[in-house]
């Protein structure tokens, strides 16, 4: 998650035994965050450093886009990477447009990217809706991982990830939602669902992206692009017990005649009844056992009048 006030996320997450990456927003532009650029680059190499020894938190560098930042803080990020062996994430190809118009001047992202020195395992390119086979070939060559968030890029008409063609050229492809300014529900399991349908419409073949497929997106996968698969994603001795619990023995569930695909293809999020992290319970029969939830809905309602106040005085 790319977070704004990234220490204060930190800090969160590590008080309510969350495992997340953090990844601190670069840009040349000012943002509640930093002024500018290397003042984003070292605010992150300082969230790094106090939570370098974190069991649950790993900080990233968010450069937001090749659009948004220049090629002098893309090095800088390159050189700190290699030193510090931060994870990089990055949204990249997310549209057509932003393709077009960096060709107009310069390479296309991915290309310029490669030039930087910025690419590699460590490099999380989120969206990637448009992949020439150069870029196939680039993407290939330096293992990047793409993080495909198909429900933000359908709201957006960003355009379709072509996760086929990425995976028969060996790429590994995680699966995220995006932000909430452009996917309103964040769901997981209904991000395994479009993914899984999307595919099959874009490359015109209904075996496309079964749903064990889609399902290891959304885990191991997952856990790969974050560097942190030796760590969780799948359930074998000596890794962390990060698991989700679901009850399918409502009616509408059944009959289950493949779980796996049941998992997929129906919504499940309102299933879910148990999580843990790191072998702590931290939903117990569907609740929250960290967060006061009274409290955060005053919160949020808070926001939302707020929100509604500002649209209206505009």
């Amino acid at each position: 998650m790319i977070c704004i006030s990234s220490d204060v996320c930190a800090e969160v997450a590590t008080e309510q035994k969350i495992r997340a990456q953090v990844c601190c927003p670069i840009l040349d532009f000012p943002t509640p965050w930093a002024a500018n650029a290397e003042e984003g680059i070292h605010k992150a190499i300082e969230v790094n450093t106090s939570f370098r020894h974190n069991p649950l938190v790993t900080v990233a560098f968010g450069p937001h886009a090749p659009y948004t930042v220049s090629d002098e803080p893309l090095k800088q990020v390159a050189s700190y990477q290699e030193k510090l062996q931060i994870p990089v994430q990055m949204h990249v190809h997310e549209t057509a447009f932003e393709v077009a118009e960096a060709e107009k001047s310069s390479l296309r992202p991915v290309a310029r990217l490669e030039k930087l020195g910025l690419l590699g395992p460590h490099f999380q390119a989120v969206h990637m809706t448009q992949v020439s086979d150069e870029d196939l070939t680039i993407l290939e060559k330096y293992q990047v991982n793409v993080v495909h968030c198909p429900e933000s890029n359908l709201k957006l008409a960003s355009g379709f990830c072509p996760t086929n063609k990425l995976q028969q050229a060996g790429i590994n492809i995680a699966l995220g939602t995006d932000g909430a300014a452009s996917n309103n529900d964040l769901d997981m399991f209904g991000e395994m669902q479009v993914a899984a349908l999307l595919a099959k419409a874009e490359s015109g073949d209904a075996a496309t992206l079964p749903a064990y497929e889609a399902i290891a997106m959304a885990t191991i996968n997952g856990a790969k692009a974050l560097g942190l698969d030796h760590i969780t994603g799948s359930i074998e001795t000596g890794k962390a017990a990060d698991l989700v619990a679901l009850d399918m023995s409502q009616l509408e569930t059944h009959p289950i005649y493949n779980p796996v695909s049941q998992l997929v293809y129906t919504r499940m999020a309102d299933k879910v009844r148990h999580v843990w992290v790191n072998g702590e319970l931290l939903v117990r029969d569907g609740l929250l056992t960290q967060f006061d939830t009274d409290n955060m809905k005053q919160k949020a309602r808070e926001w939302g009048e707020k929100i509604r106040a500002g649209e209206q005085n505009d």
